[in-house]
């Protein structure tokens, strides 16, 4: 979809209230917050990068929330709904996998959903689906709610550590590598920690055969065996 640019709207008065659509405003949005992050978006700078006034904006979005919805929503009906097994712990696996790896994808839509306030209703499939396949595994609805924000928080982690693995990986790229934690502390650090120091030679390999799929497996067979009897 394409929308006007600041760059296009040279010579316009400021200020004059020019129309804009639903559609160039949510492609517009999209566009900003996968460029700069929910932190540096707001209606004013989406106002000017569209070269209308903020009550054009406002006009369809009466709020910022409302706006991060639409997004969110339209940005889910461009995704991939993946074939899910039948097996109802297999597909709890499944959906938990995939939510992490489009999000991964996606980091903007992250720093939308972490703060509780925004939804993309076309991806309420993905808790639909987990809260079904949990409650076939006997669990109530609190419980399955209780399962979800499990995963969800785990997810939260994973996404982290997959981001400054990327950040890390792009370093070495431009021939600055970082170093890790266990590349700096000395034998002598962790005297008073015998448990630390006997893992510490093990620790890069350790790093190396983490598997996301595997603890994603581990977590949700954790909570079935949590499900009341």
């Amino acid at each position: 979809m394409e929308y006007v640019t600041g760059s296009a709207t040279t010579g316009r008065r400021r200020g004059r209230p020019i129309r804009a659509s639903r559609e160039d405003i949510i492609a517009a949005t999209t566009r900003m917050l996968t460029d700069g992050g929910a932190a540096a978006f707001s209606m004013r700078k989406l106002a000017d990068e569209l070269g209308v006034s903020t009550a054009a904006v406002y006009h369809h979005f009466p709020t910022k929330a409302a706006l991060f919805v639409a997004v969110l929503s339209a940005r889910a009906e461009q995704l991939d709904r993946p074939e899910l097994p039948g097996d109802p712990r297999d597909r709890l696996v499944a959906v938990t996998l995939h939510l992490i790896d489009v999000l991964h994808r996606h980091p903007w839509v992250v720093e939308l959903l972490v703060g509780g306030e925004s939804f993309g209703r076309s991806a309420m499939w993905i808790l639909d689906e987990f809260v079904d396949a949990a409650t076939e595994l006997g669990a109530t609805d609190e419980y399955a709610g209780y399962m979800y924000n499990a995963v969800w928080r785990y997810t939260l982690g994973e996404l982290m550590m997959r981001r400054a693995e990327d950040e890390r990986r792009a370093s070495a790229d431009r021939g600055a590598p970082r170093s890790r934690w266990t590349d700096q502390i000395a034998p002598d650090d962790l005297a008073e920690f015998p448990a630390a120091a006997r893992m510490l030679p093990q620790w890069a390999d350790i790093r190396a055969d983490y598997r996301t799929r595997t603890a994603v497996q581990h977590i949700i067979d954790g909570l079935i065996r949590g499900i009341p009897g």
